[in-house]
C-alpha cells in the first residue's frame, strides 16, 4: 500500500468513525458492471473507488422487536454521508475528481431508467476486499463485523487496488453442518416468508435465490402507502376529476408510489430475521471491535 492510499485509510478511519476501508479499481468493478451502471459511468475518468463500511447497529438494536429493528437498524446515511465528505478531501488535497457514488434511485430511475440502483456498492465492497456476498439476498459479509452498512465515493485518482477476498466468508462451517442435514441454512430457517433458498457444495454457494416480492413485512407495515394508492385509483375509476387530480397529483401520493415502486430506503424488503439468525453477523455483534 502507497502513501497516498495509507493517507486515505488513515483519514475515513480517523474522522468518520467508520470500521474498515477499501480500495476498489474501475477496471476490476467494470469486469461485472453491465454499461450504465460503472463506476465511470457516473464520473468519467474514474480510475478507483474508495468504500466506508460501519457503522453497526447498536448491540441493543438486534434484540429489539423487528419493527423497532427496522426503524432503528439501519446504520446507512453514515457511510454515504462520510463518503460525500471523502469526495470532498480527496480533492482538496490530492486534487483529483471526485463524487459520492448514488445507490439509489432517483424518481426517474438510473441513467439507464428503470428502477435498477446508479451503481452496486455491494460490487464495489466485493472488489475493495470488505466482504463477500451471502445467501441473504446478496447481503455482503465481513470477515470481521459480520454485517455492516455501505458507502463509497468514485475518484479519477488511480491508487492502488485492495482486490477481492480470497477466504470464504458464507457460507460459515456451523451453515454446512445444518444445510447437509435440513437442506437449509440458518438464513433460510429464520426468513418467515421463505425468500431464501440456495445450494451448498464443496463448503461454497453454487446458487443463491432471493424472492424479493416476498420479503414484504415492512411493506405490510406500510400498508398506509398501499391504501392510499388504492383509494387514488378507485377515485380515477369513479370519474371524480377533482378529488382524482388532489390525490393523484399530490405529495403525498407521489411520496408513497416512490417508497413502494423503486425501494427507496427501508420501505421494500429487510424485516432482519435472516440477518441476525447468521452466525457470520453474531460473532461480529460480540467482537470487541464492534
Amino acid at each position: 500500500m502507497g502513501r497516498i492510499e495509507e493517507e486515505i485509510k488513515d483519514y475515513a478511519l480517523k474522522r468518520t468513525g467508520i470500521l474498515a476501508v477499501g480500495i476498489a479499481s474501475v477496471e476490476d468493478i467494470n469486469r461485472y458492471a453491465p454499461v450504465g451502471y460503472r463506476p465511470d459511468d457516473q464520473l468519467p475518468g474514474a480510475k478507483s473507488v474508495i468504500v466506508l463500511g460501519g457503522q453497526h447497529p447498536t448491540k441493543g438494536s438486534w434484540k429489539a422487536h423487528p419493527k423497532v429493528m427496522v426503524e432503528i437498524g439501519p446504520t446507512a446515511d453514515g457511510p454515504v454521508r462520510h463518503a460525500a465528505g471523502l469526495s470532498y478531501f480527496l480533492e482538496a488535497k490530492y486534487g483529483g475528481e471526485s463524487v459520492p457514488t448514488i445507490a439509489n434511485t432517483s424518481l426517474g430511475g438510473s441513467l439507464q431508467g428503470g428502477t435498477m440502483p446508479w451503481q452496486s456498492i455491494k460490487l464495489h465492497a466485493e472488489m475493495a476486499g470488505l466482504g463477500q456476498r451471502s445467501l441473504m439476498g446478496g447481503v455482503i459479509l465481513n470477515q470481521t463485523y459480520g454485517f455492516f452498512s455501505l458507502g463509497s465515493c468514485i475518484t479519477t485518482l488511480e491508487l492502488e487496488p485492495d482486490g477481492p477476498l480470497e477466504a470464504t466468508i458464507c457460507p460459515h462451517s456451523t451453515c454446512i453442518k445444518l444445510y447437509e442435514k435440513t437442506g437449509q441454512t440458518f438464513c433460510m430457517q429464520a426468513c418467515p416468508l421463505q425468500c431464501l433458498s440456495g445450494e451448498i457444495e464443496n463448503g461454497r454457494i453454487k446458487k443463491m435465490t432471493y424472492l424479493r416480492y416476498r420479503c414484504a413485512s415492512i411493506c405490510q407495515r406500510d400498508k398506509e402507502h398501499g391504501i392510499l394508492i388504492r383509494r387514488a385509483i378507485k377515485k380515477a375509476l369513479e370519474g371524480k376529476d377533482f378529488d382524482m387530480k388532489q390525490m393523484l397529483y399530490g405529495e403525498e401520493f407521489a411520496s408513497a408510489e416512490n417508497r413502494l415502486a423503486y425501494g427507496t430506503l427501508r420501505y421494500f424488503a429487510n424485516c432482519w430475521e435472516c440477518i441476525k439468525a447468521c452466525p457470520v453477523v453474531k460473532r461480529g455483534i460480540k467482537s470487541e471491535k464492534a
